[in-house]
């Protein structure tokens, strides 16, 4: 869905992770080949996703819009890349700290101590690409405090109470340490007033992005008890009028997405934060491609689950479908 993204990017993307790769190939020990793992894994031209992005293209997109130094951009790119590796390794390290800590058995894994030593070794990573443009005492960095106090409270929040679809903020908190690019940019340009729309628009295309990630996840997510993380389960379980006191289940979410629209009411969710995403002006064009593209992917979604509903109810195979499939 969002490949198209990236494909007008493909230069410089080899370039920023090769030069994640090069500062990997420096780290100590038995860290250097797991930490060039994570770095392939997240690098869309090898793995065939392109779920983050936005993290590494946003100051792609930004000096489109804002102008500024070409080696600016490709630190603070790189610089995202690393921050955004460090944070998936504490996400996963806070996900398994519940278990008993451990290598798996091929050995291919890290374990919860290896995760958060790559994590620290990315995020020194980070801290140097932005600190070769942003002194210490830059205000960039009071940004990024903030930024890492809405991260912090929103992994802190997570599963308290259901995911909200409708609160682009709360969706889009996890990921608030990417605006620190945007603050880089309009700073190094002369123009942070306009940061706090453009705040507002990075906001918006990350809940959007949440959201899709949301509908992909959500078989994952409810096997692994968590519902309340994931916006689309809180709208399949509405749409189906899912009891509250009652876990929810598959054969639920099956009946929400192909009876009651579940699939159609996130598009319509994800549209109107396009929508107002457009509505703010003077923003960069390609954030508004972003979630754009992103829509039209889950509305197709959407235009397939109606097919598939009529078909079967045609066929007389729709009750038993909902019951027995085990596809989404």
């Amino acid at each position: 869905m969002r490949m198209n993204a990236t494909k007008e990017y493909v230069r410089e993307i080899e370039q920023v992770f090769a030069e994640a790769a090069a500062e990997a190939s420096r780290f100590p020990g038995g860290l250097r080949e797991k930490a060039r793992a994570f770095i392939s894994r997240c690098n869309p031209l090898e793995s065939g996703g392109g779920s983050n992005a936005i993290g590494f293209l946003l100051p792609y997109w930004l000096r489109e819009w804002a102008g500024g130094s070409e080696r600016t951009c490709r630190d603070m790119a790189v610089g995202n890349a690393f921050a955004m590796l460090h944070y998936f390794l504490l996400d996963d390290a806070m996900d398994e700290s519940g278990r008993k800590e451990g290598t798996d058995a091929d050995g291919d894994e890290p374990s919860i101590r290896e995760r958060l030593a790559l994590g620290q070794l990315f995020y020194a990573r980070f801290r140097d690409r932005y600190g070769r443009h942003f002194p210490a005492d830059s205000a960039v960095w009071e940004r990024y405090r903030a930024y890492l106090e809405e991260w912090a409270e929103a992994v802190t929040e997570e599963g308290k109470r259901p995911a909200d679809p409708r609160d682009f903020r709360r969706l889009a908190g996890k990921s608030a340490p990417v605006k620190l690019c945007a603050a880089g940019t309009l700073l190094a340009a002369g123009r942070e007033g306009e940061l706090g729309r453009i705040e507002e628009a990075v906001d918006l295309a990350l809940a959007v992005l949440q959201l899709s990630d949301d509908w992909a996840d959500w078989r994952e997510d409810l096997e692994e008890a968590s519902e309340r993380c994931n916006a689309f389960l809180t709208l399949a379980r509405e749409a189906a009028g899912w009891p509250e006191e009652e876990p929810l289940a598959e054969r639920g979410v099956r009946r929400a997405v192909y009876r009651a629209g579940a699939l159609d009411k996130l598009a319509d969710i994800v549209q109107a934060y396009g929508e107002r995403l457009k509505a703010i002006p003077d923003v960069p064009a390609k954030l508004v491609s972003f979630a754009c593209e992103i829509h039209a992917g889950l509305s197709e979604d959407a235009r397939r689950a109606e097919r598939t509903t009529i078909e079967l109810a045609s066929g007389g195979g729709l009750s038993y479908y909902l019951s027995n499939n085990t596809k989404k």
